[in-house]
Formats: structure tokens, sequence, C-alpha cells
């Protein structure tokens, strides 16, 4: 190789001004992208709506009122659904409580019966009742 290649040589004066242009330059850029001022609707407005601000901040993109309604309804169905499928399970808790304790009642009330017949053929005769000693 030719002597005093550019591999691993320390950067110029001008060189490191020209990295710094450029730096500076890109973080310009990026606060002129940034989204500014007030937006109307923006629980609403989708991410690829909002995009439209950060290429042209001057892009108007407030919804129209079909989509905002129509926007609106899919939210408010998909708050009813999330209600809808936590009340089914609180439902379906509740209702295996109940068939739990439906059957623990059933368990008690045969281990009852079962106890209550298998002692009645082994009972003992009753003990002669004890007499204490009273001076």
């Amino acid at each position: 190789m030719a002597p005093g290649g550019r591999i691993n040589r320390p950067k110029t004066e001008l060189a490191r001004n020209l990295f710094k242009r450029r730096r500076v330059l890109s973080l310009e850029k990026r606060k002129k992208r940034r989204i500014v001022g007030a937006v109307i609707d923006r629980d609403l407005i989708t991410r690829n709506h909002l995009k439209k601000r950060s290429s042209s901040s001057r892009a108007n993109i407030t919804l129209s009122g079909k989509k905002r309604r129509k926007l609106i309804k899919q939210l408010k169905h998909m708050e009813q659904e999330k209600d809808a499928a936590a009340a089914q399970k609180q439902e379906k808790r509740t209702h295996t409580q109940e068939k739990r304790t439906h059957t623990q009642e059933k368990r008690t009330h045969t281990q009852e019966k079962h106890t209550q017949e298998t002692h009645t053929h082994t009972q003992e005769k009753p003990a002669l009742p004890e007499t204490m000693d009273v001076e």
C-alpha cells in the first residue's frame, strides 16, 4: 500500500466541522418536524393521521364529523365488549364457587350419613354411668 493511508488517521479540523454541521442540521430538522399546535380530538386521531402533521406542520388534521362519529362508536363498542367479558368472567367465577360449595355440602352430608350407618351396627352397649366417691 501507499504510504500515508487514511485508515485510523485523526480527523482534520475541516472534517470535524463538517460532522458537527451535519449533526446540528439534523437536530434542527427534527425540531422543525415536531408536531406543534393544538390537535383537536387527540384521543381519536390515529397515529398515521398524526404523521401528516409531522411532515407538514401546517397540515389540517382535524377529523371529519363522519370519521369522528365512527371512531367514537368503535371505542364505545370496544368498551362494552371489555365490560361484557369481565362480567362473564366474574359470573363464571361465582358459578364455580357455588358449585364447589354445593359439592362440599353434599360430601359432608354423605360422610355424616356414612359415619352414622357404619357406627350403628358396631355400637357398643352404653357403659354404666360412672359413680363418684363423695365424702
